[in-house]
């Protein structure tokens, strides 16, 4: 169960950092765009569709490194208070919540995607990039989020059952 659980960390760690690169590409291409529009008066489209889409996949493909490492907003007035012991009695209590959100979030993102795959969907602008393999990065998010909470879930209710970390 542990090294079962050592790899699912492994994978959201590593899709995490992989995907966080985008958002280095997103800086160079802000500045681009600050530079065309503001110095030479020539703003680009491809450069303001891509930093939605770079960001909006780094997002999705780093939530689940978000949630292995803890990251994830919290209302901490509250949380913060309690013993890890409580905290993970808590989340153990809350993960059907989480369970059900994700699992309808990600069948209804699947079905987005499927037939966004289907017609080869574009964005629809002058520049018209193929938008399905954002749809698909979408899916694998939701999918590496709702694998890292069964492995967070099976670490909290060991902890609220025998007050030990696994």
């Amino acid at each position: 169960m542990i090294k079962l659980l050592a790899i699912i960390d492994a994978i959201s760690i590593w899709t995490g950092k992989a995907s966080s690169w985008l958002i280095l590409i997103v800086v160079v291409f802000v500045i681009y765009e600050i530079l065309m529009r503001y110095l030479f008066h020539l703003p680009t489209l491809w450069v303001s569709e891509s930093m939605v889409f770079g960001c909006g996949v780094s997002y999705v493909l780093g939530s689940a490194w978000a949630l292995q490492d803890n990251r994830h907003v919290k209302i901490d007035l509250i949380y913060g208070r309690l013993t890890p012991r409580q905290r993970a009695t808590i989340d153990s209590i809350t993960f059907p919540f989480f369970v059900l959100y994700l699992g309808v979030f990600f069948w209804a993102s699947a079905n987005y995607a499927w037939r966004s795959i289907l017609v080869r969907e574009t964005a629809g602008s002058a520049w018209d990039p193929p938008i399905y393999p954002i749809k698909m990065a979408l899916v694998v998010g939701v999918a590496l989020l709702l694998l890292q909470g069964m492995a967070k879930f099976v670490r909290d209710l060991h902890l609220a059952i025998k007050g030990r970390k696994l």
